[in-house]
């Protein structure tokens, strides 16, 4: 088991252990070896489970998620044993009856038993003493869906050759694929996919991990070529399928991403099914799915030069004017020299932040520039962010010029992305000249400047949380100046941003454009410098 987290079956195998006296072996990953996860292990020691932490040669990890039963039933599939595999994740988990094949993964743990370590080490902590005076037997027969299976066939990795030795003619042949996988890199399964998508109906469901790194790219060719994608975004909850459904009869599944190092590297089990029962459920459960995710087609690279009807006149009154960018190779850092002042420093504790804000807004006379790490949205009425908001909005119409630097996320998986991008569209249309950062360079601010004289600077970003003084234990310092200091301003002014303001549309291309070019490299990042040059 790569991670071992879950109440309930750590409860079941310490019953299992010492009050059936039934042998029990957990074999995890050295992942599970650290301060926050040894107690866990320490716990199921104590209660006389058999616990190696295994680790791999090379830089591969343990990664199983899989049981074996009384030597007759497998449990495998994508879930860790987790509170958030059993609450919130979409995860999937296998109970086979073979003998046969639970007699495989024996042989297997029995191989890899060889690479870990007993737990022995100093005496347990007070956390993993915690015996229950008569520990509750576990659940019993949980309601699954039952389906037959024709052929189970297991393979254990490191064996890249063998699993695309038949996954791979049998994606060639197909007429419909269904997958969902929380990572997909590996370069022979993408190119596979893209070749095959001109023929066969291919639905790809990744998570939002899968579109904030370097697969982006990898999935802009997939779309490309015909791959219907999609990407799950739920707030604390992850799309952990592994799974694949060829010609609504071959199901492939288990604890291995489509990565090189799954199939090269890590301990890993990928199952192979015929069973068009089976297939029936997995891709119905990827059609619950995708119906709950975003198409690829908003991040996708769109290189179509942006025209009049895209852009949002609301945005630019009595705003400086924006406009496409030019300048694709100079996205980095800028650096700002140190200057000195004079002036008196007031401590700002998390109580006194919000009214002190609003009071320099409500007397600011000429400017208000912001540069703020977390401006984030609440799913509830949001009094103390809603208070400030409207603060900023009558500065805007009393004359006085407020511009705000928001952060923005390299990958869409950052709530912030989708919230920065919502309160840019709402303060522009009041007349607030909002930009949002370059996803290149981190913008990590909270930094407010008021009349090039008051500074708020120090550790509150601007959630709720932080503004109500309720839910955070940070602090500020509120500084006035003995004179106007231009270079505050020359500082905030100088972070550089999306050029491209005019409309949400306009600015989403753009930032989508610059985190394909980032995570772009070699050949593939010289052509789309290319492209872009055309543009221009």
């Amino acid at each position: 088991m790569f991670y071992f987290s879950s109440e309930a079956l750590a409860e079941a195998l310490c019953h299992l252990s010492a009050e059936r006296g039934i042998a029990v072996r957990v074999l995890t990953s050295i992942d599970m070896d650290t301060t926050a996860n040894r107690p866990m292990l320490e716990r199921l020691k104590d209660h006389g489970v058999e616990v190696y932490v295994v680790s791999p040669e090379g830089s591969g990890r343990l990664h199983h998620k899989c049981a074996v039963v009384d030597g007759k039933v497998v449990l495998t599939g994508a879930a860790n044993w987790s509170e958030a595999a059993e609450e919130s994740n979409y995860e999937d988990v296998l109970a086979l009856y073979s003998p046969d094949l639970a007699a495989k993964y024996l042989d297997h743990f029995d191989i890899i038993q060889t690479s870990g370590k007993r737990l022995e080490g100093p005496p347990p902590s007070k956390v993993s003493r915690r015996f229950s005076r008569r520990l509750p037997a576990p659940p019993r027969n949980l309601p699954g869906t039952p389906a037959m299976a024709d052929r189970v066939r297991a393979y254990f990795t490191p064996a890249r050759q063998t699993i695309l030795g038949d996954l791979i003619p049998l994606l060639k042949t197909a007429q419909t694929v269904d997958i969902g996988m929380y990572l997909l890199t590996d370069r022979d399964l993408l190119d596979t996919l893209a070749q095959i998508a001109t023929n066969a109906t291919v639905r790809l469901v990744v998570d939002s991990v899968a579109v904030s790194g370097r697969g982006l790219g990898e999935l802009q060719v997939l779309w490309d070529a015909g791959v219907q994608v999609a990407s799950f975004h739920k707030d604390r909850a992850s799309m952990h399928l592994k799974a694949v459904v060829i010609d609504d009869r071959h199901v492939w599944t288990g604890s291995a991403n489509w990565t090189p190092t799954a199939l090269d590297g890590n301990l890993e089990d990928v199952l192979w099914l015929d069973s068009p029962a089976l297939a029936d459920l997995y891709s119905q459960n990827l059609s619950d799915i995708i119906a709950e995710s975003r198409s690829f087609e908003t991040k996708a690279l769109d290189l179509s030069a942006a025209d009049d009807s895209r852009v949002d006149p609301d945005f630019c009154i009595n705003l400086p004017a924006t406009g496409p960018r030019t300048n694709f190779t100079d996205l980095g850092r800028i650096p700002f020299p140190a200057f000195e002042g004079t002036g008196k420093v007031a401590y700002l504790p998390d109580e006194e932040l919000q009214p002190a804000l609003r009071r320099l807004f409500q007397t600011a006379r000429q400017s208000i520039f912001i540069g703020m790490y977390v401006f984030s949205e609440q799913k509830r009425t949001a009094p103390f962010t809603e208070e400030v908001i409207r603060d900023l909005e009558a500065a805007a119409r009393r004359g006085v010029y407020v511009y705000m630097v928001l952060y923005t996320p390299p990958g869409t998986a950052d709530r912030l992305d989708e919230h920065h991008s919502n309160r840019a569209e709402r303060l522009r249309r009041a007349g607030i000249d909002v930009r949002l950062a370059l996803p290149t360079v981190p913008l990590h601010m909270k930094t407010v400047v008021v009349d090039l004289s008051k500074v708020i600077v120090g550790s509150h970003n601007w959630s709720e949380g932080a503004l109500s003084g309720k839910r955070v234990y940070e602090s500020s310092a509120l500084i006035i100046l003995d004179a106007q200091e231009p270079k505050l301003a020359d500082f905030i002014l100088s972070r550089r941003t999306i050029s491209d303001m005019r409309s949400r549309d306009l600015w989403r291309q753009e930032i989508t454009t610059l985190r394909h070019l980032t995570q772009s490299r070699g050949s593939a990042r010289t052509d789309l410098l290319e492209q872009l040059e055309d543009m221009e």
